[in-house]
């Protein structure tokens, strides 16, 4: 089983592993590749709705 993790105690650990974390580069890049990511799943979720188009007992 998996626990949850304070996002707070996870950046702490990220910035004693690798220091230059919280480069600002580094924090830019972070940003672009999540909205990519969130662009591709939107886009996904887009093209199942086209794909299946409701049927009209589906109301």
């Amino acid at each position: 089983m998996t626990h949850e993790v304070n996002p707070r105690d996870a950046r702490a650990r990220a910035t004693r592993v690798d220091p230059t974390w919280d480069e600002p580069h580094r924090v830019a890049r972070r940003a672009h590749l999540r909205e990519q990511m969130l662009a591709s799943v939107s886009g996904v979720q887009l093209a199942e709705i086209r794909e299946d188009p409701p049927t009209p007992d589906s109301r």
